[in-house]
């Protein structure tokens, strides 16, 4: 649903549902995996301002997660699938980006994630066991554990400008991206062992020029070569 203030505001609000078919494990003794679901609500404005030298674009949202399907490296070498109870993840995104002068573009975006166990994870996802029963069944994860790979805090912010040169288009631009840290695991041991990749930041710069069907770009990624990770991995012990 959008509705227009003006010619250059508009809100909008969004509702949606979507889901992922459950499956096998490729280890036989391993149960089936339930299908798991998202409802998604969000709600948000697009808008232009001073003759459309000013964006400003952002949204508030709400996700909830049902028996989410959460994968990891089990014995053997096999990726084991498991149902890990329910999740909700809520945040709010916002860009704007602003051209003040010919040729200039700046840009500055971010999103705040709060992303979390509703429910706790049991090692066998099954209503009728309790978390604690004796003999195999015992909690993964709390809830309230933050759900991995997700940063609550990241941004951009990137400027570009652009001139004439040597008949053509010319431009120069620096970039910098930080994100927060993350947690590669959704178990309790298994993200201690694992630890946790701290905050950090990248900077990009680039250079270019373009007539025509003719054109050139030199750039450097990652600047200062600042080291991140966003995937992390350990030998199963059994």
């Amino acid at each position: 649903v959008t509705y227009k203030i003006t010619p250059n505001k508009l809100i909008y609000f969004t509702n949606s549902r979507g889901f992922r078919p459950g499956g096998i494990n490729r280890r036989g003794t391993l149960p089936p995996y339930k299908p798991d679901f998202v409802l998604n609500y969000e709600a948000g404005w697009k808008t232009s301002w001073f003759d459309n030298r000013l964006r400003w674009n952002g949204a508030l949202y709400w996700i909830d997660w049902k028996d989410i399907q959460f994968s990891y490296l089990g014995a053997n070498g096999l990726t084991e699938i498991r149902n890990a109870g329910n999740g909700r993840s809520r945040g709010v995104e916002t860009e704007i980006t602003a051209a003040p002068i010919r040729g200039l573009t700046l840009t500055l975006s971010g999103a705040y994630t709060d992303a979390k166990l509703k429910t706790p994870y049991c090692r066998i996802a099954n209503p009728q066991f309790d978390c604690s029963i004796p003999g195999g069944n015992f909690t993964q994860a709390p809830a309230g554990t933050r759900l991995p790979i997700t940063p609550k805090f990241k941004g951009n912010v990137q400027a570009r400008y652009e001139f004439d040169a040597l008949g053509g288009t010319a431009h120069v631009q620096a970039a910098g991206v930080y994100q927060s840290k993350i947690s590669f695991d959704l178990r309790t041991v298994e993200r201690g062992i694992l630890g946790d990749q701290k905050g950090y930041g990248t900077v990009d710069f680039a250079a270019g020029w373009d007539k025509g069907p003719y054109s050139v770009e030199l750039y450097v990624r990652n600047a200062f070569d600042v080291e991140g990770g966003t995937f992390r991995t350990t030998q199963c012990a059994v």
